[in-house]
This record gives structure tokens, sequence and C-alpha cells, in this order.
């Protein structure tokens, strides 16, 4: 198999690694995100911005990580965003989220949807349509068929600005298709109120609108009888239109009806009412350049995004980011494996050690240990008592010990004292201590640490 035990212990590691070094500003902004989607699944907002602009610029740093979650603090923040009429800075966030990595169909196409919506309010309609054929794809990735059926549904409007009032339909017919629910019937009639009022059939505008209670809905029939010079009608229309919203576009079209249809007759209402129409299309004309500039750089970055370049760059950067956690990770399991292996070679060390240990006791505390040293054959003794003894000859002598030194070390290992050892080999203790002194300097330890030195000497490597 190409994947063995090795590579997945790996790629724990890796998760290991990463849970272990996430910082809490992370965790804190994952944390608002989720909150965000509770909110938002309740139909609210979060507003608490300053955690918004944290959590974004947070997941920013780790976007090819938690793409998904960088993706979704994009689309909180940009909203936030639009909300403060910041159109540029808006459209930037979008365009972010974009070019993530993540794998959300639903998140990537509200966001496109939003992109889309600033399009229209900049009246750029062929645009829009574009920005929101591609939310389309998306929530039909998603599986979401109620978003579907919307996006197609905003494809139609598009399209019926337009004048193009076949097309209209046939997305309006397959928005109901894909959804059947009473809300997109509702929601389609708008586009196809909006198709036949720019193609000019006003009376199917009118039939389309008559059971509508939307603002959207009181200003496509102002229109429809203001085009059909049915002034009374229209002018009544527009009051409604001007008593229920704040919508500068709205409130332009209700303005522009009621002076067109000369309902105000007294000159200083006219002049107010005129006053009031130049303030809200300046603050329009101010809005449409922001908004403008925003669609450049939204085009700039789709183009990028779909460059070949950017793309290969893209997979070469994930590729050598994902080499590079793989080796953290077999890293990771191979000092794990040495740790263990060290750890059980330890242990097994001190289990010889502790065994020849007790063997030198035995012998030391042997009433025939005179009898039983053959020292003018010191290799017959060693295998006689212990094979550990006779691979410590070995070994010392490969270290250049001589022969005496070598028989002073058995003794040494034994634990006999220097009077004990001059007693068996019939030299004087001064001696025996210079000889011992030569054995520590050329073992590399002290006199003290002699004993321990060599009993881990015999018991090294079985």
């Amino acid at each position: 198999m190409l994947v063995n035990r090795h590579t997945i212990l790996s790629f724990v590691g890796v998760l290991f690694a990463l849970s272990a070094c996430t910082p809490c500003g992370l965790r804190e902004a994952c944390g608002v995100v989720k909150q965000a989607d509770s909110l938002r699944v309740e139909g609210r907002q979060y507003e608490d911005s300053a955690s918004l602009a944290e959590a974004y610029n947070t997941l920013g740093c780790w976007r090819w990580i938690y793409a998904d979650e960088y993706a979704h603090a994009c689309y909180y923040y940009g909203r936030w965003l639009r909300s403060k009429d910041q159109p540029i800075a808006a459209m930037q966030v979008f365009v972010r989220a974009t070019q993530s990595a993540t794998r959300d169909y639903a998140i990537v196409g509200r966001i496109y949807s939003n992109m889309a919506n600033m399009c229209r309010q900049a009246e750029r309609h062929d645009v829009a349509y574009d920005v929101y054929t591609l939310s389309a794809v998306q929530f039909a990735k998603a599986g979401d068929t109620l978003a579907y059926a919307y996006a197609l549904n905003n494809m139609a409007w598009e399209q019926a600005v337009q004048g193009k009032k076949a097309e209209a339909v046939a997305l309006v017919d397959s928005a109901v298709a894909v959804c059947p629910r009473s809300e997109v019937k509702e929601k389609v009639k708008e586009s196809l109120a909006a198709a036949c009022l720019y193609v000019g059939e006003h009376d199917s505008t009118l039939y389309y609108t008559e059971q509508m209670n939307s603002v959207y809905g009181r200003m496509l029939r102002t229109q429809a009888y203001c085009l059909k010079n049915q002034c009374d009608s229209a002018v009544d229309y527009s009051h409604k239109v001007v008593a229920e919203t704040v919508n500068p576009r709205y409130l332009d079209d209700a303005y522009y009806i009621l002076a067109y249809c000369d309902y105000i007759n007294d000159v200083s209402q006219l002049l107010d009412i005129t006053s009031a129409r130049t303030d809200v299309q300046r603050d329009l004309e101010q809005e449409k350049v922001q908004k403008t500039q925003a669609i450049v750089l939204m085009q700039q970055g789709l183009n990028a995004k779909k460059s070949p370049l950017r793309r290969a760059v893209t997979i070469l950067c994930c590729l050598l980011i994902a080499a590079i956690l793989f080796a953290i990770g077999h890293g990771l399991f191979i000092r794990h494996r040495l740790n263990r292996v060290t750890r059980i070679q330890e242990s097994q060390q001190e289990d010889r050690e502790v065994e020849l240990t007790k063997i030198c006791q035995a012998i030391a505390h042997s009433k025939n240990l005179r009898g039983e040293l053959h020292w003018d054959d010191y290799e017959s003794f060693c295998t006689t008592c212990n094979a550990r003894f006779y691979g410590l000859v070995d070994k010392l002598l490969q270290r250049g010990l001589i022969e005496r030194e070598v028989r002073i070390s058995l003794l040494v290992l034994i634990g006999l004292s220097y009077a004990e050892m001059a007693d068996i080999l019939n030299r004087a203790q001064n001696g025996i201590g210079k000889d011992k002194y030569v054995i520590a300097k050329k073992l590399g330890v002290t006199v003290k640490d002699l004993q321990s030195a060599l009993l881990h000497i015999a018991c090294q490597n079985g």
C-alpha cells in the first residue's frame, strides 16, 4: 500500500501540532464566526463590528488552513462595511473571500450575491447579471434550492431592466421549477412586472403588481400609471412610496413623478421638492462613483482568480505548505519512535546492570573467593562467572587497558576493597591505587565513578 502506518501517524502528528499551536485569538475568531452564523439563522445580524474586524484579520493569517471560517468572516465583515457606506472596502473583502480555498459553496454564493447587489446599485446590470450567475452556480453546488431560485430571479430582473423579456421569463420559470414555494412565486412577480414595464407592456405590469405589498411593487405600479398618463393614480402611489421608504432611488423616482404630473402647484413646495430631489441625486451620484470603483476592483479580482499563473502559484504554495506540514509531522513521529527506542534501551540497560550487580555482590560475598579466582587464566574465570565478564574483558582491551589493569577492573566491578584486591593479587595497596587511577583516566571517568562506569560498559549492547 502507498499509504502505510507511518504516513498515517505522520499526518496525525501534523494535526496534533496544529491543534497544540493554535493561538487563543484564532479560537476566539472562530467563535465570533459561529455566533454570527447562529444569529443569521435566527434572522438577526452580528452587531459587534470590532470583533468582526478582529476575526477577519486573525483568520486572514490562517486562511489556507481555516478557509471556510475565513470566508464566513469576510461575508459578515463585508456586509457590515456595506451597511456603513464603504463599498470599496466591502468589495475588497468580498474579492478576498472568493480567492480563498473555501469549499463552502453556500457562503461563496451569498458573497457573490452581495457583490452583484452593489453592481445593480451602480446600474451596471450587465455585470450584475454575470455575478448573479456565479452566485447561482455556487448555490446549485451547495444544494440550496431556495437560494438558487432567488439567484435565478435576480438574473431575471437584470435581464428585465435591459429589455430582454423573453430571457427574463425563461429564468423566472426556472426559478419556480427549482423551488415552487410561495415566497419564490411572490418574488418572481417583481421580475415579470419589471420585464413588462421595460418593454412597454404597462397593463401587464399593473396586473403583476396588483397584489404586491412591497415598496418596489408600488414603485413599479407608480411608473406604469405615469407612463399610461393616469396621473391621479401615479400621484397616489408616489405618496405611498414617499411615506414608506427612505431609499434614495425610490424617492428620486417618486419626486420626479409628483413634479411630472403637476401635482405640486405651489411654487415654494415645488422648490422644496426640487431641492430634496437634488440632494438625493447628489447622494446617488456619489454612491454610484464609489460603487463603480468597487466594480473595477471586483473585475480585477475575478480576472486574477481565473489567471492560470495565479492558479499554478497557488497550487505550488499549497503543495509546499503540505510538504512542510508533512515533514513536521514525520519529524515528530520519528522523534517519538527514537525516544521510545531510547527509553526501552535505557530500561533494558538498567535491568542488565541490576542483574550484574547482584552477581557481583554474590561473588564478593563468596567465602571461597580466593580459591575460585584463577588469575593465571582469568578468561576462564570470566566465562565461569558470567558471560558479561568475558565481554567486558574484550571491551577493556579494545580501550587500551593491559592485562594487569583488566584484572583490577574485574575486581573493582565485583566491589572489592583495596585490601581485598591487594591480598588476591599479592600486591601493595598503593600499587592498586595507582592502577585504578590509570584505568579511570583511560576510561575518561573519575576513580570514584569507576565501578559504575565498568558496570555500564559491561552491560552495553546486550
